[in-house]
């Protein structure tokens, strides 16, 4: 038996050389990164998102730490140039009405950082032009907004005190509304019902940010919460915090939200917000903080993307490589898919953006200071169609890898038997094994039928109109496993189930949207089985390379033709 394990132990050393240890109650793929073209300016202190359907990038500081006036949006292949009317260094962002025009609000008042502005524009992505109409009530920078269902936007938030509430009106008005209770910078800044809002985060102090567990809101009083103590929510210049984290449904009335903090120990972790409940997510391992080449830095705000149901936490390290922690949120506890990149040089600090249709893009920045910046743009595959890649590559995978893999998993075994060092990797719950079973492929044979019981059930029972279905429920239906169900239209449909639900639900709409005119855009896309008004207009748009509304118009125009 010693000489067995003698031959595990040296045949895994070997395959292993090199590589980091694996955790193996976490997956782990390598990350697939494409370089975009360049910004035209390098950039930092800037604000990236998505409006009118474009990557676009406003404000911040150039080359030498001086601010510049411009903006450039994505399109065709190329970035295009335009000229703002302030500059917005370390100012706020807040895209309005679905994307139909963007709040631009505040940043330095000089080069090198300094000061603050209460300089306010409007930007309209349709005809990419700029509006200056008026000011802050507070000179700000570090701060942040959230848009209200009755179409005011809440501000808070600044870089050197002087910070209160106030809100802008959806017009060409702003108001003070109350002082704060705490100071912060770059807070959070998170609905929670039709008019009422929470403001949290890190506070700053001599010896740099540190916790507060005090929670403002917009209408109540504050509150305490003794979590926010120990973990601190991490902080970020860049984009709304709220559009990054939310992961509830308003139409429902579910304002929820996952955050990413770490806490004096070096952990990282998430915290799931409901309403005023906040909470420490349990997942199921520890969020790695150290690979094979060294420490991770976790230094960006968590980026949820609630059609897929997972939340992304981008990290680097000191050799250049690139990280990204998925969490499946929906579960409990919640798995952890762990991404791991080559180096990538031009890499900036900044604050990822989850594009339409499922990837993450990262948008100049800077590696060592802010007077020498990158123009870099960068695209994390992290969709559906990466998935079901990365999974086909996985399988792939050559035998001595397989075999490499196995040794160094009976190694690490008979090692933590004798030694037992630092904290063991977590080894999921009964429950969570039971909702993850391991299930055997169908055979050939019954995939046929498999496949047609499952169309069947779409097309008869219309079990895409449900927005919350599952893989599980097709299975529960079918009597079948869940890996049984994935593996059969990955297979026949060459696509993941989401969006095999999702090309049903598309359908729908079509049909809705050509023979109920008197139904809204919006309320189509519910009728047809999608969460919320997003999710229905990026898989359209995905699909068909046009708005609900254009591909209307495009049919009406044929039909009278």
């Amino acid at each position: 038996m010693k000489h067995i394990l003698l031959i595990l132990l040296l045949a895994s050393v070997l395959t292993s050389a090199g590589q980091p240890m694996a955790d193996t109650s976490m997956r782990q793929e390598k990350l697939i990164v494409e370089r975009l073209p360049d910004l035209i300016l390098p950039r930092f202190g800037h604000n990236v998102f998505y409006a009118g359907n474009e990557l676009t990038v406003v404000g911040g500081h150039t080359s030498g730490f001086v601010r510049t006036p411009t903006a450039e949006y994505y399109k065709d292949g190329s970035w295009h140039l335009l000229n703002t009317v302030y500059s917005h260094d370390d100012g706020m962002a807040i895209v309005l009405d679905e994307g139909q025009w963007v709040l631009l609000a505040g940043g330095h008042e000089k080069n090198l950082g300094i000061g603050q502005t209460y300089e306010v524009e409007l930007y309209y992505p349709a005809t990419h032009t700029f509006e200056g109409f008026g000011c802050l009530d507070r000179n700000r920078a570090f701060s942040q907004g959230v848009e209200l269902p009755n179409g005011e936007v809440v501000i808070t938030g600044n870089h050197q005190g002087n910070d209160a509430i106030e809100i802008f009106d959806g017009g060409r008005a702003l108001r003070f509304v109350k002082d704060v209770d705490i100071w912060r910078p770059m807070p959070y800044v998170l609905p929670i019902g039709e008019e009422e809002v929470m403001v949290f985060g890190a506070v700053w102090r001599e010896e740099g940010f540190q916790p507060c567990d005090t929670v403002s809101r917009l209408q109540g009083a504050p509150f305490r919460v003794p979590l926010l103590r120990d973990w601190m929510p991490i902080i970020s210049d860049q984009n709304s915090h709220c559009i990054s984290s939310f992961i509830g449904d308003k139409e429902t009335g579910d304002y929820s939200y996952l955050i990413a903090v770490q806490n004096g120990e070096g952990e990282t972790g998430f915290i799931h917000i409901r309403d005023t409940v906040f909470s420490l997510l349990p997942t199921t391992c520890p969020v790695p903080t150290e690979w094979g080449w060294g420490r991770i830095r976790y230094d960006r705000v968590a980026v949820a993307d609630r059609m897929a149901q997972r939340a992304y936490l981008v990290g680097t390290d000191s050799t250049a490589r690139v990280y990204v922690v998925a969490v499946e949120y929906d579960k409990c506890p919640a798995s952890i898919t762990f991404y791991h990149s080559d180096p990538l040089p031009e890499f900036g600090d900044v604050t990822p953006v989850l594009t339409p249709d499922g990837n993450l893009v990262v948008v100049g920045g800077y590696i060592d200071n802010n007077f020498s910046l990158l123009s870099s743009v960068w695209l994390l595959k992290m969709s559906d169609e990466q998935d079901a890649l990365l999974a086909s590559t996985s399988h792939a995978k050559s035998l001595w890898w397989i075999l490499g893999g196995l040794l160094l998993l009976a190694t690490v075994a008979v090692v933590a038997v004798k030694y037992r060092r630092g904290v063991p990797p977590c080894i999921p719950t009964a429950s969570a094994q039971q909702d993850n079973p391991v299930d055997k492929e169908p055979s050939d044979s019954a995939t046929d039928e498999l496949m047609d019981r499952i169309s069947g059930l779409m097309e008869n029972e219309r079990l895409y109109l449900n927005p919350e279905l599952k893989v599980g429920d097709v299975a529960d239906a079918l009597g079948v496993s869940r890996n049984a169900v994935s593996v059969c239209i990955n297979s026949y449909q060459g696509c993941s189930f989401s969006q095999y639900v999702n090309d049903y639900r598309l359908q729908h709409a079509k049909k809705l949207l050509l023979k109920t005119p008197e139904l809204k855009i919006s309320a189509v896309g519910l009728e047809s089985g999608f969460a919320n008004e997003r999710s229905f207009f990026r898989a359209f748009k995905s699909a068909t390379d046009m708005t609900p509304k254009e591909w209307k118009s495009l049919k009406d125009r044929d039909k009278q033709h």
